[in-house]
């Protein structure tokens, strides 16, 4: 299965951030890491790959007493190798989500 590389252009500058967040759709749900953020998506590191455009609801945790934030979004792009020096995971595009806790969580971030 051939899947397409990283874009090329950003629309947004990512943040390398590791957080914690877990991915949920209808097929598969786990726990993982993300590897770098922005508002308009994030990369997750993850072996379970998913088909691009495939919908996945991901919530993100800070710390255990801060509050979890909840969004939705759609496979990107996968690496599922193809770039050595990437890990593997996809890319998601944030389609849905509260604008104003997205902000807040990438203000804490420092970003």
């Amino acid at each position: 299965m051939h899947y397409p590389a990283m874009p090329d252009q950003r629309r947004q500058r990512r943040y390398h951030r590791y957080l914690r967040v877990s991915c949920k759709n209808p097929k598969l749900a786990f726990e993982s890491l993300t590897r770098d953020i922005c508002a308009g998506g994030v990369f997750v590191i993850t072996h379970h790959l998913l088909p691009l455009g495939s919908p996945i609801d991901l919530e993100f945790s800070l710390g255990e007493t801060d509050p979890v934030l909840h969004c939705r979004g759609r496979i990107a792009w996968i690496n599922a190798g193809q770039i050595e020096t990437f890990p593997p995971g996809f890319g998601v595009e944030f389609v849905e989500g509260d604008e104003q806790a997205m902000g807040e969580l990438l203000q804490e971030l420092g970003v």
